[in-house]
């Protein structure tokens, strides 16, 4: 009596799931978010592979014998996600190919040349189909995009049977289940071993690196910071016989850290700004600004401290600045602010929302975003010489994403006929291409086109998941009988496909193209698409260096590798 209960609560709520598709995609996406943060040991699954697998089981439980059509919900959804990733990675891939990124560019090309070469030779070698290779590509080498790309390069087969193009599309799911978990954990483990095995000091080789650009030290992130950082007003009485009848720029350099000279007060008018040959006399109250340590000797080199009401008039201000202008581009942060920027202090300075390493020596690219802090009339100054202010807002331009999804599904729908066989970018890969061009765009006219990190987060994290989520559900039904037809093969041809490639990537960079080790890592991770690996060198380094590395073979990676989708099922 109790099992024909269960077994009818079951049927009952099957049933319902399937007159309401809504209830499972919401189901798959609470359970896969839960499921990948739990913690085994230092690993966890994260949210994709979390949702494809609880998705795969929803299905596999309540949807047999069930065709389950989401396709309009797949490919808004997957768009979302692939042009915020065009828009993100757009500024770097077009300044990558334009500046002097060659090596990095080079690395991110052999990486995609070699791991598309062993993707068809384990494919063949197992004699799998080419879902599974797009699958394992997919997840052997943490590019989620590729499922997108091969779910379209399927729709374009000539088979005419629809039950074909459902199991193809559910062999997609099931490999890369099977091979992101190596895909990950097996790269990090990988990146680890290889300066082992190469006896190469990584935490030495990155301060030997900083220390050739001028190390300064950095905070970790906006909420915390130390309070020794903090930009304070602070003002003096001009009493030392040696700092009278100097200019503001010759008592500047009297300090052996950074200090601006803000205002000058005198006969109880203010100065300001101070120009750099303002002549300073005794009895004047001179305002400065400056981290505490820098200040210290200020009642040596000027005179007493005060509490002047001037401190209490005075406005902050902490604005983050797209750099736009081309003179400043490739130029060292020593050099802008020895041109420009007199009294603001660097905070952070971020590449496609990385934080890279705080050194005078660094040179800075336009579409970075340097976080500057200073008085609000310098910092305006400064933005009007360097770039774009982004200041805080939650306004998406909806019309530059509408327009952006159009233009790329329209590119998708181009063909190219290479050795009889019709070649397509899909809509996947051409939104992908329209959000290069719209990020780019964006990142030279940044007046329009502007999409918040918390709206990125939205469309790439919620976009990519929901589409993972109807994937899941459609290969649940079939998953079970899949595995036992080809698991094995798929986990090897997985791990072969995450260790060669790196491999091979690591002695190339090392030897041909003679990269430092700490920055060659940091463009493996971003050729691999890997942010949790690129996450696990810089603990391995003891420093953000690896991210310079990074940023030109991530934007490079996301275009080719996402292409290697469409490929594989077309050539295989």
């Amino acid at each position: 009596m109790e099992g024909r209960k269960v077994t009818g609560i079951i049927h009952s709520t099957a049933e319902v799931c399937r007159s309401n598709p809504a209830i499972l995609l919401f189901a798959a996406l609470a359970g896969g978010y839960a499921f990948g943060k739990l913690k085994f040991g230092s690993f966890s699954f994260g949210s994709t592979t979390g949702v494809l697998l609880v998705a795969i089981a929803t299905g596999a439980v309540l949807l047999k014998n069930t065709t389950f059509n989401l396709g309009i919900i797949k490919t808004v959804s997957f768009g979302l996600f692939i042009f915020t990733i065009g828009y993100r990675v757009g500024p770097d891939f077009a300044g990558g190919l334009k500046r002097g990124g060659a090596k990095y560019i080079a690395v991110a090309v052999f990486f995609s040349i070699t791991a598309i070469g062993v993707a068809l030779a384990v494919t063949k070698l197992f004699h799998l189909n080419g879902s599974y290779g797009a699958g394992i590509v997919a997840g052997a080498l943490t590019q989620s995009a590729v499922i997108g790309t091969a779910d379209g390069a399927i729709m374009h087969l000539e088979s005419g049977v629809q039950t074909v193009a459902l199991n193809l599309k559910s062999d997609v799911a099931v490999a890369y289940a099977v091979t992101y978990i190596f895909g990950t954990a097996g790269l990090i483990m990988l990146l680890k071993a290889l300066p082992a095995i190469w006896k190469i000091d990584l935490r030495k080789s990155a301060l030997q690196e900083e220390k050739e650009m001028g190390s300064t030290s950095e905070e970790d992130t906006v909420e915390s910071f130390h309070w020794s950082h903090l930009i304070i007003p602070r003002a003096f009485t001009l009493t030392v016989e040696s700092s009278a009848g100097k200019t503001r720029k010759q008592v500047e350099a009297c300090f052996a850290g950074v200090v601006s000279i803000e205002k000058v007060v005198r006969n109880g008018k203010a100065t300001d700004p101070v120009p750099a040959d303002k002549v300073l006399k005794s009895g004047d109250t001179i305002v400065l600004t400056g981290e505490r340590e820098d200040l210290l000797e200020a009642a040596d080199i000027i005179g007493a401290e005060v509490n002047h009401a001037v401190l209490k008039e005075m406005l902050g201000e902490v604005l983050s600045v797209c750099v736009t202008a081309k003179k400043y581009n490739g130029k060292t942060l020593a050099d802008i602010f020895a041109e420009t920027g007199h009294g603001c202090f660097v905070h952070r300075v971020l590449r496609q929302a990385h934080d890279l390493p705080l050194n005078k020596g660094l040179r800075v690219h336009t579409g970075d975003t340097i976080m500057v802090m200073g008085s609000k009339p310098e910092v305006e100054r400064f933005v009007n010489s360097v770039g774009y202010p982004e200041r805080a807002t939650a306004a998406t331009d909806l019309i530059a994403v509408g327009v952006g999804l159009v233009a790329g599904t329209l590119i998708g729908l181009l063909s190219v006929a290479v050795g009889g066989i019709s070649v397509t970018l899909g809509a996947g890969g051409g939104v992908l291409v329209s959000g290069l061009f719209f990020g780019w765009l964006r990142s030279r006219k940044p007046v329009w086109g502007q999409i918040p990190v918390p709206a990125q987060w939205i469309f790439t994290d919620l976009g990519l998941n929901l589409f993972i989520a109807c994937v899941g559900l459609a290969a649940g039904p079939r998953a079970l009988a899949a595995l036992k037809q080809a698991g094995p093969e798929i986990l090897i041809a997985g791990i072969v496909l995450t260790v060669v490639p790196h491999l091979l990537t690591w002695v190339f960079g090392l030897y041909a193209l003679k990269l430092n080790p700490v920055l060659l890592l940091g463009a493996m991770t971003g050729a691999g698409t890997c942010t949790a690996a690129l996450n696990s060198v810089k603990d391995d380094c003891g420093s953000s260096l690896p991210v310079i590395g990074y940023t030109v073979p991530y934007a490079v990676g996301n275009v080719l590798l996402t292409v290697m989708g469409a490929l594989v099922v077309n050539i295989i």
